[in-house]
């Protein structure tokens, strides 16, 4: 994605694995009175390369997607991290999600809908609650899936319209959630159902990943035990087609996992072995349910 910052003019080249919004975030945020925004698209810079990217500056803000005229979603970040999710999307509401997964019947449905008609303003999950359709804790819980719901969704959108803005944002919201954004990358990317588009990132069948130290700002990143595994087998020899076909998971999965490592700069691609035929893996068990 080649990110604009408004207000700036035109930078010139960037260097290669780099993108507008890397650059400009590093050269730290405008004068007090202007608009941090950038501008891009999915189909230059994909969903977890931009999410890395945010995290690694670990700045606050909103990246609003648009796509087909009037579909929009939302992702507040505060420090880097995913904080909330909307979508424009009914189905993907909190009340339609709590319906969907059996939380509320119909009937409790109507009637909060009805209440939240005649109180604007109001949230659904407090009108929920108030009306003792859902208890507290069970909301909170609820509210972080559904965020997540929206996210999974996002990680399979190959084109639309991006936007980034700075700034602090929902602090109006009753139940604040964190979800570190470097494991919203790695649960995300294995639900990529797009399997060319994950292996045309990561090279050909004998590039040969390492691994570098790893960045301080993932020094608290919990691997998931195949994810640790795959990793380990990261060893500056083995190519992209052996550890496909030797990682823990399914050789799909085992892809996936590897982009995401690639975009948080878990591992490297050594340059010199990355020109050959590209890599087809088995997409028959690619993406985990939900």
């Amino acid at each position: 994605m080649r990110f604009r910052h408004i207000r700036g003019t035109d930078c010139g080249a960037v260097s290669a694995g780099s993108t507008w919004l890397e650059t400009s975030l590093r050269e730290g945020p405008p004068m007090a009175d202007e608009e941090f925004v950038y501008r891009g698209n999915l189909e230059e810079t994909t969903l977890p390369e931009i999410l890395a990217t945010i995290h690694r500056h670990g700045v606050p803000g909103v990246m609003e997607f648009a796509r087909d005229g009037d579909e929009t979603k939302k992702v507040f970040f505060l420090d880097g991290d995913v904080i909330f999710a909307t979508s424009s999307e009914r189905t993907e509401s909190l009340g339609d999600y709590l319906l969907s997964q059996g939380k509320i019947t119909k009937a409790q449905y109507r009637v909060s809908c009805d209440e939240l008609t005649r109180s604007p303003g109001r949230r659904h999950g407090t009108i929920l609650v108030q009306m003792g359709f859902l208890k507290s804790e069970e909301l909170g819980v609820a509210v972080r899936e559904q965020v997540q719901a929206i996210l999974w969704n996002l990680f399979n959108w190959m084109e639309g319209q991006v936007a980034f803005r700075v700034g602090r944002f929902r602090d109006d919201e009753i139940y604040k959630i964190k979800i570190p954004t470097p494991r919203v990358v790695l649960s995300g990317c294995k639900r990529i159902n797009d399997a060319k588009m994950v292996t045309g990132r990561l090279g050909v069948r004998r590039t040969v990943f390492s691994r570098p130290a790893r960045p301080e700002h993932l020094a608290s990143l919990k691997l998931e035990t195949g994810e640790q595994e795959l990793l380990e087998l990261v060893n500056g020899k083995r190519t992209l087609v052996e550890l496909c076909e030797s990682g823990p998971l399914s050789p799909g999965i085992n892809a996936r996992v590897l982009y995401a490592f690639l975009v948080l700069q878990l591992v490297e691609r050594d340059r010199a072995s990355a020109t050959a035929i590209k890599i087809q893996v088995r997409t028959t068990d690619e993406a985990p349910p939900g």
